[in-house]
């Protein structure tokens, strides 16, 4: 039977020496959350702080973590006098 490939988060966390729990406080969320971002069961909602944390912590650039890792935006766009 092959082996599942491992998740994005994973393959950069473990390249890194990462541990999960590093991972977990480092960015102020649980083991349990760092585990299910890599199983894919939930979709990271990271603040602007932890995103930069999140770079730092794995020593890569934003353009090697998967699209969905990115900061949310809670901003909405603001209304034009046009509409």
């Amino acid at each position: 039977m092959a082996k599942k490939p491992l998740s994005a988060l994973m393959r950069l966390r473990t390249l890194r020496f990462v541990t999960q729990r590093e991972l977990a406080d480092a960015l102020g969320v649980t083991v349990n959350t760092v585990a299910n971002w890599e199983k894919g069961r939930s979709v990271p909602k990271l603040t602007p702080s932890q995103y930069k944390t999140l770079l730092k912590t794995l020593e890569i650039t934003p353009d090697e973590l998967p699209d969905h890792f990115g900061p949310t935006n809670n901003m909405t766009e603001p209304k034009t006098d046009n509409q």
